[in-house]
């Protein structure tokens, strides 16, 4: 079984990569200065992300998980610096630890150890910290549409028979 350690430090949370598909098809957008979505790897981040940092082969995703990533968010921190937009994924976060907010398309929600938040594809989100604790979350993203499409076309491992 893979075993992760909590090693990266990606702008201000900790975070391990559980799991992470070596084949990148999900897009991340984000909002320019003038509102317009654009593709985050265009833009030039402050800091390394998780999804940036490759891992082993034995932690590599099977079929079609992009990735599983585990956070520790600081008091006063968000999980990305942006609200962003997967518009070819879906996710899901399970809050592991502590209180905070999530927001969703312009909603803000309460969440606290135990929920589950799904976010839709081109759903603008992030996940805040308001507590004076530490929040733990997990983040799987599952690409849809266009990403998965790009997923079978590109990765290798993948055959057709494997998805039915």
């Amino acid at each position: 079984m893979p075993v992760s350690n909590w090693r990266e430090q990606v702008y201000n949370v900790i975070g391990g990569v559980l799991f992470d598909n070596p084949v990148r098809v999900v897009r991340f957008l984000v909002r320019d200065d003038e509102g317009r979505l654009r593709d985050r790897s265009d833009l030039p981040a402050p800091v390394r992300r998780l999804a940036e940092t490759a891992v082993p082969e034995e932690r590599a995703c099977l079929r079609t998980t992009q990735f599983v990533h585990h956070v520790w968010i600081p008091p006063g921190g968000v999980h990305v610096r942006e609200l962003h937009v997967h518009p070819d994924a879906e996710e899901l976060v399970l809050i592991s630890a502590g209180t905070g907010e999530i927001e969703i398309d312009g909603q803000v929600k309460a969440v606290c150890s135990g929920d589950v938040a799904y976010i839709p594809p081109m759903a603008e989100h992030t996940l805040r910290n308001t507590s004076p604790e530490l929040l733990g979350a997990f983040f799987v993203n599952v690409p849809v549409g266009d990403g998965l499409r790009r997923l079978l076309a590109e990765d290798p491992r993948h055959a057709q028979e494997d998805l039915r």
